[in-house]
Protein backbone atom coordinates (compact mmCIF):
# COMPACT_ATOMS: atom_id res chain seq x y z
CA UNK A 1 0.00 0.00 0.00
CA UNK A 2 1.02 3.64 -0.43
CA UNK A 3 1.86 5.67 2.67
CA UNK A 4 3.40 9.04 3.53
CA UNK A 5 6.46 8.12 5.61
CA UNK A 6 8.51 10.57 7.63
CA UNK A 7 11.96 9.04 7.26
CA UNK A 8 13.63 11.72 9.36
CA UNK A 9 13.17 15.47 9.86
CA UNK A 10 12.03 17.20 6.63
CA UNK A 11 12.21 13.96 4.65
CA UNK A 12 8.64 12.93 3.89
CA UNK A 13 8.18 10.44 1.06
CA UNK A 14 5.30 8.45 -0.38
CA UNK A 15 6.36 4.85 -0.70
CA UNK A 16 5.05 1.29 -0.75
CA UNK A 17 4.84 -0.31 2.68
CA UNK A 18 3.26 -3.60 3.81
CA UNK A 19 -0.46 -3.70 4.52
CA UNK A 20 -0.71 -3.98 8.32
CA UNK A 21 -1.45 -7.27 10.02
CA UNK A 22 -4.20 -6.86 12.60
CA UNK A 23 -3.90 -7.58 16.29
CA UNK A 24 -6.92 -9.22 17.90
CA UNK A 25 -8.44 -5.96 19.15
CA UNK A 26 -7.96 -4.08 15.87
CA UNK A 27 -9.93 -3.32 12.73
CA UNK A 28 -8.49 -2.32 9.38
CA UNK A 29 -9.62 1.05 8.10
CA UNK A 30 -9.37 1.91 4.42
CA UNK A 31 -8.53 5.56 4.82
CA UNK A 32 -10.52 8.09 2.83
CA UNK A 33 -9.17 11.39 4.18
CA UNK A 34 -6.57 12.58 6.68
CA UNK A 35 -5.99 16.09 7.96
CA UNK A 36 -2.65 17.81 8.45
CA UNK A 37 -2.48 18.98 12.06
CA UNK A 38 -0.16 21.63 13.42
CA UNK A 39 1.60 18.86 15.33
CA UNK A 40 2.25 17.03 12.03
CA UNK A 41 4.10 20.12 10.83
CA UNK A 42 6.17 20.09 14.00
CA UNK A 43 6.99 16.39 13.52
CA UNK A 44 8.03 17.21 9.97
CA UNK A 45 10.41 19.85 11.34
CA UNK A 46 11.94 17.35 13.77
CA UNK A 47 10.08 18.16 16.99
CA UNK A 48 8.08 15.75 19.14
CA UNK A 49 5.12 17.86 20.33
CA UNK A 50 3.35 14.92 21.96
CA UNK A 51 6.28 14.35 24.31
CA UNK A 52 6.46 18.05 25.13
CA UNK A 53 2.73 18.31 25.82
CA UNK A 54 2.22 15.09 27.76
CA UNK A 55 5.62 14.27 29.24
CA UNK A 56 7.10 17.76 29.43
CA UNK A 57 10.34 16.59 27.82
CA UNK A 58 11.94 16.61 24.39
CA UNK A 59 12.46 13.13 22.96
CA UNK A 60 13.69 12.14 19.50
CA UNK A 61 11.35 10.67 16.92
CA UNK A 62 11.97 7.21 15.51
CA UNK A 63 12.45 6.85 11.74
CA UNK A 64 9.65 5.73 9.42
CA UNK A 65 6.60 7.29 11.05
CA UNK A 66 3.52 7.15 8.84
CA UNK A 67 2.15 10.56 9.72
CA UNK A 68 -1.49 11.44 10.28
CA UNK A 69 -3.83 11.07 13.25
CA UNK A 70 -6.87 13.03 12.05
CA UNK A 71 -8.48 10.51 9.73
CA UNK A 72 -11.62 8.73 8.69
CA UNK A 73 -12.54 5.91 6.35
CA UNK A 74 -14.32 2.60 6.02
CA UNK A 75 -13.74 -0.51 8.13
CA UNK A 76 -12.91 -3.35 5.73
CA UNK A 77 -11.66 -6.09 8.06
CA UNK A 78 -11.72 -7.12 11.70
CA UNK A 79 -9.61 -9.58 13.66
CA UNK A 80 -12.31 -10.29 16.23
CA UNK A 81 -16.02 -10.99 15.81
CA UNK A 82 -16.84 -8.52 18.57
CA UNK A 83 -16.18 -5.72 16.03
CA UNK A 84 -17.82 -7.42 13.03
CA UNK A 85 -20.69 -4.90 13.04
CA UNK A 86 -18.18 -2.21 12.11
CA UNK A 87 -17.24 -3.87 8.82
CA UNK A 88 -18.56 -1.73 5.98
CA UNK A 89 -19.25 1.24 8.28
CA UNK A 90 -17.92 4.76 7.85
CA UNK A 91 -15.83 5.64 10.89
CA UNK A 92 -13.75 8.45 12.34
CA UNK A 93 -10.81 7.48 14.52
CA UNK A 94 -9.73 8.56 17.99
CA UNK A 95 -6.03 7.96 17.48
CA UNK A 96 -4.69 7.23 20.96
CA UNK A 97 -4.85 4.50 23.56
CA UNK A 98 -3.80 4.84 27.19
CA UNK A 99 -2.27 1.98 29.18
CA UNK A 100 -5.20 1.63 31.59
CA UNK A 101 -2.88 0.52 34.39
CA UNK A 102 -0.98 3.56 35.66
CA UNK A 103 -2.13 5.82 38.50
CA UNK A 104 -3.26 8.48 36.03
CA UNK A 105 -5.42 6.01 34.08
CA UNK A 106 -6.86 4.45 37.25
CA UNK A 107 -7.84 7.89 38.54
CA UNK A 108 -9.67 8.68 35.30
CA UNK A 109 -7.00 11.01 33.90
CA UNK A 110 -6.03 8.71 31.05
CA UNK A 111 -5.57 11.69 28.74
CA UNK A 112 -2.31 12.29 30.65
CA UNK A 113 -1.07 8.69 30.51
CA UNK A 114 2.68 8.61 29.97
CA UNK A 115 2.52 5.22 28.26
CA UNK A 116 0.10 6.32 25.56
CA UNK A 117 0.24 4.67 22.14
CA UNK A 118 -0.62 7.17 19.42
CA UNK A 119 -1.32 6.62 15.74
CA UNK A 120 0.67 8.91 13.48
CA UNK A 121 3.07 9.95 16.22
CA UNK A 122 5.43 7.08 16.83
CA UNK A 123 4.63 7.50 20.54
CA UNK A 124 4.56 4.49 22.83
CA UNK A 125 5.22 1.79 20.26
CA UNK A 126 7.89 -0.87 20.50
CA UNK A 127 10.49 -0.77 17.74
CA UNK A 128 8.98 -1.55 14.35
CA UNK A 129 9.74 -1.08 10.69
CA UNK A 130 6.90 1.43 10.19
CA UNK A 131 4.85 3.27 12.80
CA UNK A 132 1.16 3.31 11.77
CA UNK A 133 -0.72 6.46 10.83
CA UNK A 134 -3.58 7.81 8.78
CA UNK A 135 -1.69 9.10 5.74
CA UNK A 136 -1.82 5.64 4.22
CA UNK A 137 -4.24 3.61 2.17
CA UNK A 138 -4.90 1.38 5.18
CA UNK A 139 -4.40 1.84 8.90
CA UNK A 140 -4.90 -0.59 11.82
CA UNK A 141 -7.18 0.94 14.46
CA UNK A 142 -8.26 -0.35 17.86
CA UNK A 143 -11.87 -1.39 17.39
CA UNK A 144 -13.14 0.60 20.36
CA UNK A 145 -11.52 3.77 18.95
CA UNK A 146 -13.40 3.58 15.61
CA UNK A 147 -16.50 5.76 16.00
CA UNK A 148 -19.36 5.44 13.55
CA UNK A 149 -19.55 8.60 11.47
CA UNK A 150 -22.99 10.18 10.99
CA UNK A 151 -24.11 9.90 7.38
CA UNK A 152 -24.24 13.64 6.73
CA UNK A 153 -20.73 14.31 8.10
CA UNK A 154 -18.27 13.92 5.23
CA UNK A 155 -14.90 12.23 5.45
CA UNK A 156 -13.22 15.60 4.87
CA UNK A 157 -15.16 17.18 7.74
CA UNK A 158 -14.38 14.19 9.96
CA UNK A 159 -10.66 15.00 9.75
CA UNK A 160 -11.32 17.99 12.03
CA UNK A 161 -13.13 16.02 14.75
CA UNK A 162 -9.95 15.06 16.62
CA UNK A 163 -8.95 18.69 17.05
CA UNK A 164 -12.58 19.53 17.89
CA UNK A 165 -12.34 16.99 20.71
CA UNK A 166 -9.24 18.82 21.95
CA UNK A 167 -11.16 22.09 21.86
CA UNK A 168 -14.17 20.64 23.63
CA UNK A 169 -11.94 19.26 26.38
CA UNK A 170 -10.33 22.69 26.82
CA UNK A 171 -13.73 24.31 27.28
CA UNK A 172 -14.50 21.65 29.90
CA UNK A 173 -11.16 22.17 31.68
CA UNK A 174 -11.88 25.88 31.86
CA UNK A 175 -15.26 25.19 33.48
CA UNK A 176 -16.84 27.93 31.39
CA UNK A 177 -19.59 29.61 33.41
CA UNK A 178 -23.03 30.36 31.94
CA UNK A 179 -23.21 33.48 29.75
CA UNK A 180 -19.44 33.82 29.80
CA UNK A 181 -17.53 36.31 27.71
CA UNK A 182 -14.80 34.38 25.90
CA UNK A 183 -11.67 35.27 23.93
CA UNK A 184 -9.84 32.83 21.65
CA UNK A 185 -6.24 33.70 20.75
CA UNK A 186 -5.45 32.17 17.39
CA UNK A 187 -8.12 31.49 14.78
CA UNK A 188 -6.75 28.31 13.28
CA UNK A 189 -8.92 25.18 13.11
CA UNK A 190 -8.55 24.60 16.87
CA UNK A 191 -9.40 28.17 17.77
CA UNK A 192 -12.36 28.26 15.41
CA UNK A 193 -13.67 25.00 16.87
CA UNK A 194 -13.35 26.42 20.40
CA UNK A 195 -15.17 29.55 19.27
CA UNK A 196 -18.10 27.49 17.99
CA UNK A 197 -18.14 25.14 20.98
CA UNK A 198 -18.16 28.05 23.42
CA UNK A 199 -21.13 29.57 21.60
CA UNK A 200 -22.93 26.23 21.52
CA UNK A 201 -22.40 25.95 25.28
CA UNK A 202 -23.95 29.32 25.95
CA UNK A 203 -21.16 31.90 25.75
CA UNK A 204 -22.41 35.46 25.73
CA UNK A 205 -19.80 37.36 23.71
CA UNK A 206 -16.89 35.84 21.81
CA UNK A 207 -13.69 37.53 20.63
CA UNK A 208 -11.02 36.08 18.37
CA UNK A 209 -7.51 37.19 17.40
CA UNK A 210 -5.01 36.24 14.71
CA UNK A 211 -2.10 37.65 12.75
CA UNK A 212 -3.66 37.44 9.28
CA UNK A 213 -7.06 38.12 7.83
CA UNK A 214 -8.22 34.80 6.37
CA UNK A 215 -9.03 33.03 9.67
CA UNK A 216 -10.58 36.20 11.04
CA UNK A 217 -13.05 36.21 8.14
CA UNK A 218 -14.06 32.74 9.31
CA UNK A 219 -14.37 33.92 12.92
CA UNK A 220 -16.75 36.66 11.81
CA UNK A 221 -18.79 34.08 9.89
CA UNK A 222 -19.05 32.16 13.17
CA UNK A 223 -20.46 35.30 14.83
CA UNK A 224 -17.48 36.51 16.83
CA UNK A 225 -18.31 39.96 18.20
CA UNK A 226 -14.80 41.11 17.36
CA UNK A 227 -12.25 39.44 15.07
CA UNK A 228 -9.05 41.30 15.88
CA UNK A 229 -6.01 41.52 13.63
CA UNK A 230 -3.33 41.68 16.32
CA UNK A 231 -0.82 43.41 14.06
CA UNK A 232 -3.32 46.22 13.57
CA UNK A 233 -4.90 46.61 17.02
CA UNK A 234 -3.89 45.65 20.56
CA UNK A 235 -6.28 42.75 21.30
CA UNK A 236 -6.51 43.38 25.04
CA UNK A 237 -7.44 47.03 24.50
CA UNK A 238 -10.22 46.06 22.10
CA UNK A 239 -11.61 43.43 24.45
CA UNK A 240 -11.48 45.72 27.47
CA UNK A 241 -13.18 48.49 25.51
CA UNK A 242 -15.98 46.15 24.38
CA UNK A 243 -16.50 44.80 27.92
CA UNK A 244 -16.54 48.22 29.65
CA UNK A 245 -13.14 47.59 31.16
CA UNK A 246 -14.11 44.34 32.88
CA UNK A 247 -12.49 41.81 30.55
CA UNK A 248 -13.55 38.29 29.63
CA UNK A 249 -14.28 35.28 31.82
CA UNK A 250 -12.32 32.83 29.69
CA UNK A 251 -9.28 33.10 27.44
CA UNK A 252 -8.13 30.18 25.30
CA UNK A 253 -4.55 30.50 24.03
CA UNK A 254 -3.99 28.27 20.99
CA UNK A 255 -0.80 30.12 19.97
CA UNK A 256 1.47 29.80 22.99
CA UNK A 257 3.82 32.77 22.81
CA UNK A 258 4.91 35.18 25.51
CA UNK A 259 2.94 37.84 23.65
CA UNK A 260 -0.33 35.90 23.57
CA UNK A 261 0.05 35.02 27.25
CA UNK A 262 0.55 38.71 28.02
CA UNK A 263 -2.48 39.66 25.95
CA UNK A 264 -4.60 36.95 27.53
CA UNK A 265 -3.83 37.93 31.11
CA UNK A 266 -4.38 41.61 30.35
CA UNK A 267 -7.89 40.94 29.00
CA UNK A 268 -8.89 38.48 31.74
CA UNK A 269 -11.57 39.55 34.21
CA UNK A 270 -11.24 38.95 37.97
CA UNK A 271 -12.04 35.32 38.69
CA UNK A 272 -11.36 34.41 35.08
CA UNK A 273 -9.28 31.56 33.67
CA UNK A 274 -6.75 31.46 30.87
CA UNK A 275 -6.57 27.98 29.35
CA UNK A 276 -3.27 27.30 27.58
CA UNK A 277 -3.35 24.61 24.88
CA UNK A 278 0.24 24.80 23.66
CA UNK A 279 3.41 23.21 25.00
CA UNK A 280 6.74 24.49 23.69
CA UNK A 281 10.03 25.91 24.93
CA UNK A 282 8.92 29.56 24.87
CA UNK A 283 9.75 31.43 28.06
CA UNK A 284 6.97 33.46 29.62
CA UNK A 285 7.44 35.96 32.44
CA UNK A 286 4.69 37.62 34.44
CA UNK A 287 4.18 39.68 37.55
CA UNK A 288 2.15 37.95 40.22
CA UNK A 289 -0.14 40.95 40.35
CA UNK A 290 -1.39 39.87 36.91
CA UNK A 291 -3.04 36.92 38.66
CA UNK A 292 -4.64 39.10 41.35
CA UNK A 293 -8.37 38.83 41.78
CA UNK A 294 -8.35 35.02 41.61
CA UNK A 295 -7.33 34.94 37.98
CA UNK A 296 -5.85 31.57 37.01
CA UNK A 297 -3.89 29.83 34.29
CA UNK A 298 -4.94 26.29 33.36
CA UNK A 299 -3.52 23.87 30.83
CA UNK A 300 -5.41 21.40 28.68
CA UNK A 301 -4.02 18.18 27.23
CA UNK A 302 -5.61 15.86 24.66
CA UNK A 303 -9.22 14.88 25.44
CA UNK A 304 -11.40 12.26 27.08
CA UNK A 305 -13.16 9.82 24.79
CA UNK A 306 -16.54 11.24 25.77
CA UNK A 307 -15.24 14.63 24.55
CA UNK A 308 -14.58 13.05 21.15
CA UNK A 309 -18.08 11.61 20.98
CA UNK A 310 -19.52 14.96 22.05
CA UNK A 311 -17.63 16.65 19.21
CA UNK A 312 -19.10 14.13 16.75
CA UNK A 313 -22.57 14.84 18.14
CA UNK A 314 -22.07 18.62 17.84
CA UNK A 315 -21.03 18.22 14.21
CA UNK A 316 -24.00 15.96 13.52
CA UNK A 317 -26.36 18.53 15.06
CA UNK A 318 -24.99 21.34 12.89
CA UNK A 319 -23.80 23.39 15.88
CA UNK A 320 -20.18 22.68 14.92
CA UNK A 321 -19.67 23.71 11.31
CA UNK A 322 -16.51 22.08 9.98
CA UNK A 323 -16.71 22.30 6.19
CA UNK A 324 -15.76 26.02 5.91
CA UNK A 325 -12.47 25.35 7.74
CA UNK A 326 -11.12 23.24 4.88
CA UNK A 327 -9.24 25.43 2.41
CA UNK A 328 -6.97 22.95 0.61
CA UNK A 329 -7.22 19.33 -0.53
CA UNK A 330 -4.46 17.20 -2.03
CA UNK A 331 -4.09 13.58 -3.11
CA UNK A 332 -1.69 11.40 -1.14
CA UNK A 333 0.92 11.65 -3.89
CA UNK A 334 1.17 15.42 -3.31
CA UNK A 335 1.59 15.24 0.46
CA UNK A 336 4.97 17.00 0.46
CA UNK A 337 3.48 19.96 -1.41
CA UNK A 338 0.60 19.99 1.08
CA UNK A 339 3.07 20.20 3.97
CA UNK A 340 4.91 23.08 2.36
CA UNK A 341 1.65 24.99 2.10
CA UNK A 342 0.93 24.20 5.76
CA UNK A 343 4.34 25.54 6.75
CA UNK A 344 3.61 28.79 4.86
CA UNK A 345 -0.10 29.06 5.64
CA UNK A 346 -0.30 32.85 5.58
CA UNK A 347 1.20 33.03 2.12
CA UNK A 348 -1.33 30.47 0.85
CA UNK A 349 -4.29 31.62 3.01
CA UNK A 350 -4.56 28.10 4.38
CA UNK A 351 -6.59 26.87 7.33
CA UNK A 352 -7.26 23.14 7.25
CA UNK A 353 -5.41 21.03 4.70
CA UNK A 354 -6.84 17.59 3.93
CA UNK A 355 -5.07 14.70 2.25
CA UNK A 356 -7.59 12.72 0.22
CA UNK A 357 -6.14 9.24 0.40
CA UNK A 358 -8.98 7.71 -1.57
CA UNK A 359 -11.30 9.38 -4.06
Amino acid sequence: MKAAVLKTARQLVVEDVPVPTLARDEVLVRVAACGICGSDLRYFEGENPWALHTLGVSTPNPPNIILGHEFAGEVVETADDCFKDLVGRRVVVSPYRACGLCALCRSGRYNLCRATIHLGHGAGWADRDYYPGGMAEYCPVWGDKAYVLPDHVSYDEATILDIAGVGLHAVSVGAMPPNADVAVLGAGPLGLCILQIARAWGANSTFCTDVYEKPLEMARAFHAEEAILSSDREPADVVLDRTSGVGVDMVFDTVGTSETQRQGLKMLAPGGSLVNLVANRNRVSLELVELAGERSIRTSTNYFFHDFQAAIDLAASGRLNLAPLITHRFPLGEVERAFQIGLHKQQHQALKIVIRVRG
